[in-house]
């Protein structure tokens, strides 16, 4: 008795409905491959890109490191009073390890390591960003 349903159901369905579907599929995907393009275009323009992180406590920077040919590992850690965060820096990506915040969202999201990626720690006001420029700049510590 089901095979008689699905036959019916397939009759009602035309070849043109099966082409205007696989467009839909494939329609689906194009954002994706224009993206994909646009950012490989980017990383062939500027052969020496190079990437900084920057951190910033309610708006001010507090830190700076080059991520471009960065090798080993840099641990940077946040205090201020009660509050702090774990920053470790592993080659040319950089995350928030450890923190006191209750959401601690700023962990999950992991490492990040291309240009315009960012990790936000809210209750500590904590921006970690990664930038890009041409030429080189100097990276460590920001004095004031």
């Amino acid at each position: 008795m089901q095979t008689t349903g699905l036959k019916k159901y397939l009759k009602m369905i035309r070849p043109f409905d099966w082409i205007i579907v696989g467009l839909l599929m494939i329609g689906a995907f194009i954002p994706y491959g224009v993206f994909a393009y646009h950012e490989h275009q980017a990383n062939q323009g500027e052969p020496n890109r190079v990437l900084t992180a920057i951190v910033k406590h309610d708006g001010k920077e507090i830190y700076r490191l080059k991520l471009t040919n960065h090798k080993g590992t840099t641990r940077y850690r946040f205090k201020d009073g009660d509050e702090w965060n774990e920053i470790v820096a592993t080659d040319d990506k950089i995350a928030i390890t450890e923190a006191n915040c209750q959401d601690q969202v700023c962990v999950r999201k992991g490492e990040i390591s291309h240009a315009g990626e960012s990790i936000v720690c809210l209750p500590h006001k904590l921006l970690v960003q990664i930038n890009a420029s041409s030429g080189s700049q100097d990276g460590g510590l920001v004095t004031e």
